[in-house]
């Protein structure tokens, strides 16, 4: 099976561009947490943790619309079906408005609730903590503001078009927020600044898009979806909104139970962590992601058989690169926190370990996620979610009573082995690629003891490696990444899915080398 070039392209463009830009944004999004930190302290940290965890709740608003929309667009934009594209963006727009009056509406109505979460002791110094939580639901509320264009990109494969109106208003909002913070101590301006970022971004984006794609003029004189159509995608909303729910419990439950039981302090010492976790774990998922509309171009052109190669290949690559960075974290975080934050900011290695191996096992299963959001099997794992949402929040508050914090993310990362582990696979396999599971448990079950194994002996070996700057952190980082590769190039060398990579990106590079060469020999002649 050969690689579709142009597919291939697009793919590896977009998750090149993705790292690029999520690379030098968590760097600056670490200097202004640094900033933030000795500027504002650890209770407004924590404020700013809870109220984010609140905020990723309210995003069950959207109804799991923002999967829904690429997934309805592959077909369309693979057809060159413009004016059907015009139908479905113009549905999405007036739903999109509808949600982001949703999110205000209810976020004011839960501001009352807050006293509940937050003991006053936490919030002694911090002024206009209701206007605080005002700001952030304005923030959430005005990001749906144009986004159903930008979705356009991203079914499209076309991610990097706009990866530079991303990265550009990135780094100016948070450049002015540090500013904002060092002259004035100002947290209100700080959220403003954010605010007025987010909707620059969305404008920007959507006169990209406009110029981009023409025939988008005629979106608002476009057809309406036909009543059975709507039918058929409430049903799948239906199915996405109890997806939404349960990615909305797993990212905020654990800061709300950890205000409650142990804090607001402990939730701003914890949020450091999340941040460094989150913002690599974010990098990771868009480049994989990047492959997404990739996956739905091959579900549309390409055989069960070749389907199955390239899951296996995007699988196997999953595995590398989230064990080869969970293993790095598990040994690397803290020493970094120590040398930018203090001791004051470390939390125990025992939750450490806890964070990267949920970081870990998300990161070695979306992959069946991609596929699942590809193949659009959302009503047929419909269940799945309810019980993710049950274990986390039962076994997080129940841990969180007798071991802490260490509890609460254990408890996130049952709920994840137990549910998403079990059911995605299942769903993926049954449903879209219509081939036996038991592949898929023999090669994780290897992936997973070989992660521990090597994780276990590099940990004894380079925690002895005490990192007095950062520049020898900086070369302890670069050794133990490099070790990692080595063991796992030598234990790997034979592996099926590797081999398969080495011999089709060796094609690839070859045929992208005569591409260059004979338009070299053009332009010569």
């Amino acid at each position: 099976m050969e690689l579709n070039y142009s597919r291939t392209k697009k793919t590896m463009l977009n998750a090149i561009t993705s790292l690029a830009d999520h690379f030098i944004i968590l760097i600056i999004k670490f200097a202004s947490r640094y900033i933030f930190i000795f500027t504002l302290g650890k209770q407004y940290l924590g404020v700013s943790a809870l109220f984010s965890s609140i905020i990723a709740i309210l995003s069950l608003a959207d109804l799991g619309f923002g999967v829904a929309l690429p997934q309805a667009l592959y077909k369309p934009l693979a057809k060159k079906d413009e004016k059907r594209v015009c139908t479905i963006l113009n549905f999405y727009s007036k739903v999109y408005v509808v949600i982001a009056i949703v999110v205000i509406a209810v976020g004011i109505i839960l501001l009352p609730f807050l006293r509940w979460i937050i003991v006053d002791k936490d919030t002694i110094g911090i002024e206009h903590i209701d206007t605080i939580y005002i700001l952030f639901i304005l923030q959430s509320a005005v990001s749906y503001l144009f986004i159903y264009k930008k979705t356009l990109f991203a079914a499209d494969q076309k991610d990097y078009c706009i990866t530079l109106i991303e990265s550009v208003t990135s780094i100016v909002s948070t450049l002015c927020q540090i500013a904002v913070l060092l002259l004035t101590h100002n947290y209100l301006l700080y959220l403003i600044i954010s605010i007025i970022a987010i909707v620059s971004q969305n404008i920007f984006i959507s006169k990209k898009c406009d110029k981009y794609y023409p025939f988008l003029k005629g979106i608002k004189s476009a057809d309406k979806l036909r009543t059975s159509e709507i039918k058929v995608l409430s049903k799948k909303i239906y199915a996405l909104f109890i997806y939404k729910a349960s990615i909305a419990v797993e990212n905020g439950t654990d800061n709300l139970v950890m205000t409650a039981i142990c804090g607001i302090i402990i939730t701003g010492l914890c949020s450091n962590y999340t941040l460094i976790i989150k913002s690599v774990a974010s990098i990771l998922m868009r480049a994989m992601a990047a492959a997404t509309a990739s996956i739905g171009n091959v579900i549309a052109t390409e055989n069960k058989e070749s389907t199955y190669k390239i899951y296996s290949w995007l699988d196997f690559i999953g595995f590398w690169v989230y064990s080869v960075c969970g293993i790095c974290m598990v040994i690397l975080i803290n020493p970094f926190i120590k040398l930018v934050l203090g001791s004051e900011y470390l939390i125990g290695m025992s939750t450490v370990v806890i964070l990267c191996t949920n970081f870990y096992i998300c990161g070695t299963q979306s992959v069946n996620s991609n596929f699942r959001n590809a193949y659009g099997l959302f009503y047929e794992g419909r269940y799945r979610p309810v019980c993710m949402i049950i274990v986390n929040v039962v076994s997080s508050i129940i841990l969180a009573k007798y071991i802490g914090i260490t509890g609460i993310f254990i408890g996130t990362l049952l709920s994840r082995i137990f549910t998403v582990g079990t059911f995605d696979p299942f769903i993926v396999f049954k449903y879209g690629l219509e081939i036996p599971l038991v592949n898929y448990y023999k090669a994780h079950g290897i992936y997973h003891i070989i992660t521990f194994i090597v994780g276990f002996v590099l940990f004894f070996i380079f925690e002895k490696w005490t990192t007095p700057s950062l520049v020898w952190w900086a070369l302890k980082a670069m050794c133990l990444f490099i070790s990692i590769n080595i063991v796992y190039i030598i234990l790997f060398f034979r592996h099926k899915a590797f081999i398969e990579l080495r011999i089709k990106f060796s094609n690839l590079f070859k045929k992208v080398l005569n591409r260059r060469l004979k338009q070299s020999d053009d332009m010569l002649s």
